[in-house]
């Protein structure tokens, strides 16, 4: 067995090809796994490697792929000394991830880095940990999904606990509770406070100017949050733009200045044969909280969901006290799914 790094288009299609290995050629999670993996590799799709250096490592076993990783560092990341791993798919064997492991690890050495966090796709702003637990449901589109034995080959491995991000369900049926409502009810005593949706009309530059703004603002404080640039808010826009209902992508302003967003995004995969989303966003600026904006949002949103749609929210960092305390307002549901992001030192 060998670990080699990926250097040219066969290597790069073995290295995809790792997909159909683990999860059967033809299946649904093969096919979502390369096709976001492709996307997540592609400057064009995704302006975040603009800023970020990557270098794949494939495990081969008598010129087999059996094993792959990515590793990579951001120039904005406000960890000091820390680069990321991810894009792991192996067979179950603890020399193969070990091999790998090191690999990536040796790499990131090279530049600087004393510890790795992962599984990271890039960095932490984009497809983040390993699922260890809700493998009943099918795979999200742009989440983590993985066979069960990978948290095993991780911990075995030297990997060690570095947060845990909750899923849960929220089903539009069920009405929201009177204290958001009355929440949403104060937001709109405010003067000047509207809730609209992203309007294509408008010059996509002034949507991005607000969001951007509401995200660097409202996100800062969050674990893993990694700053935004106008790029990659102009990427996610032009790509959400493309697949959601108008209604459901929307921008809270007070006094024409921007205050709050929540994206709600349909997912490829039907749940029960009912229509699913996924709450992506839900931001609101530090200075406008308090106000009952974020229930107005919400309000909004499930006033444009289909009645028997399902609606996820994830990913949610297990300290994230304010937005849990929401999230068990909305859903009395545990957990549908949890994923565990490791640290490791580098050799």
């Amino acid at each position: 067995m060998r670990v080699v790094r990926v250097q040219n288009r066969a290597q790069f299609s073995s290295f995809l090809g790792l997909a159909e290995l683990i999860y059967g050629r033809g299946s649904q999670a093969a096919l979502a796994n390369r096709r976001e993996t492709v996307l997540l590799f592609d400057p064009r799709a995704n302006p975040a490697l603009w800023h970020v250096r990557l270098a794949l490592f494939l495990a081969l076993q008598n010129d087999k792929p059996v094993g792959r990783v990515a590793c990579a560092v951001d120039e904005y990341c406000r960890e000091e000394n820390t680069g990321f791993f991810g894009a792991f798919e192996a067979v179950r064997d603890e020399h193969i991830t070990r091999a790998l492991l090191e690999a990536a690890g040796k790499w990131l050495r090279e530049e600087k880095c004393q510890r790795m966090i992962g599984p990271a796709m890039v960095n932490t702003n984009q497809r983040v940990g390993v699922l260890i637990d809700g493998f009943s449901a099918p795979p999200a589109f742009v989440l983590p999904y993985n066979p069960p034995y990978y948290r095993e080959l991780f911990e075995n491995c030297g990997c060690q606990k570095l947060a845990d991000l909750l899923a849960f369900q929220w089903l539009a049926k069920e009405a929201l509770p009177e204290e958001i409502k009355r929440a949403a009810r104060r937001a709109r005593r405010y003067a000047g406070t509207v809730v609209r949706p992203l309007n294509p009309g408008l010059p996509l530059n002034r949507e991005v100017e607000a969001v951007h703004y509401i995200l660097n603002c409202s996100m800062k404080q969050n674990w893993g949050y990694i700053p935004l640039t106008r790029t990659e808010v102009l990427a996610i826009l032009t790509h959400y733009q493309r697949v959601a209902d108008p209604r459901l992508l929307l921008l809270a302003q007070v006094d024409h200045r921007p205050a709050g967003i929540c994206f709600c995004i349909p997912q490829p995969e039907k749940s029960e044969g009912k229509p699913t989303f996924r709450l992506a966003l839900l931001a609101v600026v530090p200075e406008f909280r308090q106000r009952g904006i974020d229930a107005l949002l919400l309000e909004a949103c499930h006033a444009a969901l289909p009645l028997f749609s399902r609606i996820e929210m994830s990913q949610i960092h297990e300290d994230n006290t304010v937005v849990l305390k929401m999230v068990k307002r909305i859903t009395p549901h545990p957990p549908v799914r949890r994923y565990r992001v490791y640290q490791r030192n580098t050799p």
